[in-house]
């Protein structure tokens, strides 16, 4: 075989192509043999090779396969190149192709292929450096072009790919360039000259030519664009795209700051302001700035009393008639006057419609005050000393209740035993309080006369009206709960007891000595309080965490007693024996 001429190497290939194309699958590329226009032969490593023999350069002539030595033939036809990159075949000896003599110095003939398993590297870059990324997502505020850059080791790339939202994928000519706010998921990939493909890159894109939008909104007082030194200023800022990234403002003119928390303005004087502000995304989106005027109104109203109607004066002092009134007048510096009410000797404030009778003789204690659009108030106190004014009494004796006794309140509601005395009380500062009846639970009203109490339990339904000496009358009612039941006591042993000793004719469950005993105990009503516990006739201990360190070879009696929030009482008495 010295001696063979090889006039035509022909590698011949296989492959499989599929014309079919689906959104997002990249594309069938064949395994195949490339040419470099140097003439350099490129093979697709996976393919298989079959070494031709021809005794003509001509296209048409006749080939015959070569086969192997016998020591071969299972690695040959086909067989597969070992080496990725650069191999060579090789025949002893140069012919000079006119004398057919070898070449001497004797030199092999080598014939040069290169075989190429690995596809091209691709990757990206943006014209625009500065851009957001969140969640995979690269924000741009305005157009970009994406580049792509691609390295090949052997074959040299071939072409390279893009998809765009799932689009058929096309070959790249050119820089992609994204301009409108739509979300692009770009998926691209190379292939080289011999069909080795990369798998499918993706980036997400978006363009975020949005600017972001800021809320003012006012919590507190406000009337119009009035606020009071109660008020706060919230901003609240939104972005669809990359997100709001900060919140700027400034009030009267002073250097801007991060929004961070609603802004309280008690600090600053009375009178207009103005409130500058303005939002930046992610993208770098800024905000036009928004001008907010605000006028900040600390002053409450003024109030003016007036005393109308029959008045005169003898011996030193002033009398007036029933029909007297006060009349009230407010005056208001800038959100206006929303209402007056008036309280007369401490009684509860009322909305001040038109003047109002003095319907009491003596010292008077008349309170006052208005509120303006914006909730500023401010109280003021009319003392008059009429002691000589005839009196114009209308009203009944004021009404109160007390208990003597345990009593517990929870959610609104009074709970007592049946030990607890209910206490009843009248007070009339005009004619003066003659007397009181009451009913329990509707039936037959009795004149009060003592504290009194109340059995059975459960819910019970008091009603009194008291009297004063011109029979002017008031009521009232309430409803107490009776609850004469100590809590329910409950107890657990951390293990469970599997036999019983007979101690003095009493059959006990038997625990090992570690064993550790829990205490609980629930109220219906009122609540567990606390719970005490004697250990074996010793003196009492109160129980704030479970008993433990028990003798062996001995018996336990546990004395438990449970006391609710109103003192009521139960008992539990648990028996054991250690082992």
């Amino acid at each position: 075989m010295r001696n063979l001429k090889f006039l035509s190497l022909i590698i011949i290939f296989t492959s499989i192509f599929q014309n079919t194309l689906q959104a997002q699958e990249p594309l069938q590329h064949p395994k195949k043999i490339y040419i470099s226009p140097e003439g350099i032969m490129y093979v697709n490593k996976d393919l298989p090779v079959y070494f031709w023999v021809s005794v003509s350069g001509s296209e048409n002539a006749k080939q015959y396969l070569l086969n192997p030595a016998k020591n071969s033939e299972k690695y040959a036809n086909p067989s597969y190149l070992d080496t990725e990159g650069y191999n060579t075949f090789r025949s002893p000896s140069k012919v000079d192709t006119l004398t057919k003599q070898v070449v001497v110095p004797e030199e092999d003939i080598i014939w040069e292929l290169y075989a190429d398993s690995k596809p091209p590297v691709t990757t990206f870059a943006f014209d625009n450096k500065n851009y957001y990324k969140n969640s995979d997502i690269c924000y741009f505020n305005e157009k970009i072009e994406l580049q792509f850059k691609t390295y090949d080791e052997t074959s040299g790339l071939e072409a390279t790919y893009f998809s765009i939202n799932g689009s058929p994928y096309n070959e790249l000519k050119e820089n992609i360039r994204i301009e409108n706010e739509t979300l692009h998921e770009i998926r691209f990939y190379s292939v080289d000259h011999v069909g080795n493909a990369e798998p499918p890159k993706s980036i997400l894109i978006r363009v975020d030519i949005s600017k972001p939008r800021t809320d003012l909104t006012i919590d507190g007082d406000i009337y119009t664009t009035i606020l009071s030194p109660r008020s706060s200023i919230k901003l609240v800022a939104n972005d669809e795209n990359s997100k709001v990234k900060n919140t700027y403002y400034s009030i009267d003119d002073k250097p801007y700051q991060s929004f961070k928390q609603s802004i309280a303005i008690s600090n600053l004087l009375e009178g207009e302001h103005v409130l500058n502000y303005y939002s930046v995304d992610n993208a770098g989106n800024e905000e036009e700035k928004n001008t907010y005027t605000f006028y900040l109104d600390k002053t409450a109203p003024m109030l003016v009393d007036e005393l109308i109607g029959n008045t005169f004066v003898a011996n030193g002092r002033e009398y007036s008639s029933g029909r007297s009134k006060v009349k009230l007048t407010a005056m208001d510096n800038k959100a206006g006057v929303k209402e007056i009410r008036y309280s007369i000797n401490n009684g509860e404030f009322i909305l001040y419609e038109q003047p109002f009778y003095l319907s009491k003789s003596g010292q008077l204690k008349i309170q006052t005050f208005a509120i303006d659009n914006v909730n500023n108030q401010k109280i003021s106190t009319i003392m008059t000393d009429k002691t000589n004014i005839s009196f114009v009494d209308l009203s009944g004796p004021q009404l109160g209740h007390a208990f003597e006794g345990p009593s517990f309140v929870s959610r609104d509601t009074v709970f007592i035993t049946s030990g607890t005395k209910i206490r009843l009380s009248a007070r009339d500062e005009a004619a003066g309080y003659k007397r009181m009846e009451y009913t329990i639970d509707d039936k037959p009203f009795e004149e009060y006369a003592k504290p009194f109490s109340i059995d059975g339990e459960g819910n019970h339904v008091i009603n009194y009206t008291g009297y004063d000496n011109v029979e002017n009358s008031n009521s009232n009612n309430f409803v107490t709960v009776i609850d004469n039941t100590g809590p329910q006591i409950f107890f657990r042993f951390s293990i469970v007891s599997e036999n019983t000793a007979d101690v003095n004719g009493k059959l006990l469950n038997v625990y090992p000595s570690h064993v550790v005993l829990f205490l609980s105990s629930t109220d219906m009503s009122v609540g567990y309080d606390k719970m005490l516990y004697s250990l074996n006739g010793m003196a009492q201990k109160q129980y704030t965490s479970p008993i433990a360190d028990f003798q062996k070879n001995k018996a336990y009696k546990i004395d438990v007693v449970s006391v609710d929030k109103l003192g009521n009482k139960s008992t539990e008495t648990i028996e054991f024996f250690i082992e």
